[in-house]
């Protein structure tokens, strides 16, 4: 209920004319039975056409009037309603966004986006019912029963019998409902990752002939969705019928109590018709109320797990006042770094010390697992250290705004990442569109360097060809030498490649080392790769094993004194000499 106030606040127009305008609706839909009493007790009876003409006049007035109403109440609440929707998805959104990487490993992607959809669109739906049945179910369910009493305080007695009844079965089935719709969204949540997986790794499933397999557990995850999904709207479906069978009894109560009042000349036959259409209302009006808490319940849910999103707060904190607008000459040191994706985890990275002097190459290798990547994910702050500190240029990263820490960070990662785009949007990510056109040369440039002109040509619009979604239209190594095009667009005096050439052949891999030592001139540039033919021409090579520095030199001294890096070394010097 919280979420829903605060972020209909911006919308007080549209939620305040909304329930007024229902308010109209319900003083002209009160006012129906009545008319219809008097046509029949006045003009049908006494047989006085004018009066019932009149009357019938006044009925379709009064139903045009509670038409415009009801409208009117319609469209702004879907105004009111649909602009929290957006509001509401745009902060879920900015909020990922700060989020680091840790607490994105922790929230899986196919949650967040259930809770970005499906969770936003119940909230969304449930504040549209708020702004009219919130107003309508009470004042009907208080209208009728004045009305109802005016006409005749004996039947009104049935009041106090149907109405208890149905607020116990509302409370009964609704107590119930509550933990089966939390259920429902975890369950979504399992069946949209299970999803994302497959239809990620569809081409690693038909290799491995898992068809079957994957099939299967998709199927038993929908099944658990089923099955909750169908405790849950059994819970709902028990509701309408319960509700319809209390409303019918009700009526039927009137209709034979109310004919011995006609008998004996006490009631009326109008007053009658009015009395239950009044019943009618007010348990229509329980009913509907009963629906809007059944759909809060549900929203209740959906809204805790928002609530999860919107406050969680990111392990990478700023300082309050945190070094800002400093131009990086690239020294990077690295001092008695110790860190674990988890604290109470093994640690990845151990008492790990070295400098990057500014302008210096500097390439780490290494087996699989021996923690490269994640020592480079340090340096512009994805993740925290455990212990130790991270300095550029003498500051340490902690103290350092980091807009100012990432934006002086050219990253080229080890999984290539491209947007849905064209390759001019791809390479010149780092800037607003705005300035594109002016940025032309920059992007040849780079364009040049990381050996895309190799494949330029085949291209169908050159550098305006729209990329697929994740590059799928790309090969791994075109994609790659995207990924480092715009890097070097960004013209960082950090640059970071994690295996970015991995999915080059030898021959390109060199001509983009003979441009980057050209482009990178002064530019601090930190290496990962598992080729020895990557790294040999680097100022210095750091050797990991198992999160621990096993070496340090130049490819001639490791090469003599680290027995790690010469047992990577001729076990690939035979390949690299036949390539």
């Amino acid at each position: 209920m919280k979420t829903i106030i605060s972020y209909l606040k911006k919308y007080w127009i549209f939620a305040t004319i909304a329930p007024l305008l229902m308010l109209l609706e319900v003083f002209m839909d009160l006012m129906l039975p009545a008319i219809m009493a008097d046509i029949v007790d006045i003009g049908i009876v006494n047989q006085n056409l004018n009066m019932v003409l009149n009357l019938g006049l006044r009925m379709i007035l009064v139903t045009m009037v509670a038409f415009i109403g009801g409208g009117g109440c319609a469209i702004t609440s879907s105004f009111a309603s649909t602009g929290l929707g957006a509001d509401l998805r745009h902060d879920l959104y900015k909020k990922v966004q700060t989020l680091s990487s840790k607490n994105m490993d922790e929230l899986e992607t196919g949650n967040l986006i259930i809770r970005l959809t499906n969770d936003v669109s119940q909230i969304e739906e449930v504040s549209l019912m708020m702004l009219r049945v919130m107003v309508r179910a009470p004042l009907q369910i208080i209208g009728s029963l004045v009305m109802a009493i005016i006409i005749s305080r004996q039947l009104s007695l049935l009041f106090v019998v149907f109405t208890p009844l149905l607020v116990i079965v509302m409370v009964v089935l609704i107590k119930r409902a509550y933990p089966l719709f939390y259920r429902v969204q975890s369950k979504l949540d399992e069946l949209n990752i299970r999803l994302q997986e497959n239809l990620a790794g569809k081409r690693l499933v038909k290799a491995f002939v898992r068809e079957e397999y994957e099939e299967d557990k998709f199927k038993k995850a929908n099944e658990d969705l089923t099955d909750v999904n169908v405790g849950a709207s059994r819970t709902v479906s028990i509701m309408n019928p319960a509700m319809q069978i209390l409303l019918n009894g009700a009526i039927i109560a009137a209709l034979w109590f109310g004919a011995e009042l006609i008998d004996v000349g006490v009631l009326k036959i109008g007053a009658l018709i009015a009395f239950t259409n009044y019943l009618r209302q007010l348990l229509f009006s329980l009913m509907m109320f009963s629906n809007l808490l059944m759909r809060f319940s549900r929203a209740q849910a959906s809204s805790v797990r928002i609530q999860e999103v919107l406050n969680s707060v990111s392990d990478i904190q700023e300082d309050k006042d945190p070094i800002q607008n400093t131009e990086f000459k690239g020294k990077i040191e690295f001092k008695d770094v110790s860190f674990s994706y988890t604290h109470q985890g093994n640690p990845v990275l151990k008492n790990i010390t070295f400098t990057v002097d500014s302008g210096e190459t500097v390439a780490l290798i290494g087996a699989t697992g021996s923690g490269k990547t994640s020592l480079a994910e340090l340096i512009p702050r994805f993740y925290d250290l455990d212990s130790g500190e991270i300095l550029i240029d003498g500051k340490n990263i902690r103290h350092m705004a980091l807009d100012n820490l990432r934006n002086q960070i050219a990253f080229v990662f080890q999984k290539t990442i491209l947007f849905s785009g064209t390759v001019m949007d791809n390479i010149l990510y780092h800037y607003d569109s705005s300035d594109r056109q002016d940025l032309v040369p920059l992007m040849k440039d780079s364009a040049k360097d990381a050996n895309i002109d190799g494949f330029l040509d085949q291209l169908p619009h050159g550098y305006e060809t729209d990329i697929n979604q994740k590059g799928v239209n790309l090969s791994g190594g075109q994609k790659q030498r995207i990924a480092i095009a715009r890097a070097l667009a960004k013209e960082a005096p950090i640059l970071v490649f994690d295996d970015a050439t991995s999915a080059v052949d030898t021959a390109t891999e060199k001509g983009i080392r003979n441009s980057l030592r050209e482009r990178g001139s002064g530019k601090t540039v930190l290496i990962i790769a598992q080729r020895i033919s990557s790294v040999m021409d680097a100022d210095k090579i750091i050797v990991l094993d198992d999160g621990e520095i096993s070496g340090m030199g130049t490819h001639e001294e490791l090469l003599v004194k680290n027995s790690l890096y010469q047992e990577i070394y001729y076990s690939q010097i035979d390949k690299e000499a036949v390539s």
